[in-house]
């Protein structure tokens, strides 16, 4: 059996790759450590003199706690979904991945891995009319041409 051709690297594949990592990278320091933008937008609608605190929400999964405390001292908590987080990591991952797919090897024509060039095939022989024999010698004959035919494709397999 002929050993399988090895896959060819798309030009794709490492921009795709690191794109991926930053934006999960990202979406895991916005979601646990500090949000990009305002972490409790509603803040700004309460009387001056409130506070709000936010923190990683782990139910549901990629939220945040807002925690506010207003002037009379009322205590309230809102979920928030860092949406506008989210879009700002979707377009830095998708730039860097744009400035890795330029200087990548496989776009400047350098180092990166190439592909063999294709085996032309040999045009199909003409076959010589065979004269008329009996049922029993042609039997023969097309087994023993099947044969041949079988032991060329093998040599042929174990060439390539």
């Amino acid at each position: 059996m002929a050993p399988l051709p090895a896959q060819a690297s798309t030009r794709w594949q490492g921009p795709w790759r690191i794109a991926i990592a930053i934006f999960l990278a990202g979406l895991l320091v916005v979601w646990l450590i500090k949000p990009i933008g305002d972490p409790c937008p509603d803040l700004r609608v309460l009387p001056s003199g409130s506070t709000a605190s936010s923190s990683p929400s782990f139910s549901p999964p990629l939220t945040r706690t807002c925690t506010y405390l207003a002037a009379g001292g009322t205590r309230a908590t809102a979920r928030y979904v860092p949406w506008l987080d989210v879009l700002v990591l979707v377009l830095v991952a998708g730039a860097v991945a744009g400035v890795a797919a330029v200087i990548s090897p496989a776009v400047r024509g350098g180092a990166g891995p190439s592909r063999a060039p294709r085996r032309q095939r040999e045009p199909a022989r003409q076959r010589e009319p065979r004269p008329a024999a009996s049922a029993g010698e042609r039997d023969a004959d097309e087994r023993e041409r099947a044969r041949r035919e079988r032991a060329e494709r093998n040599r042929s397999r174990r060439d390539d």
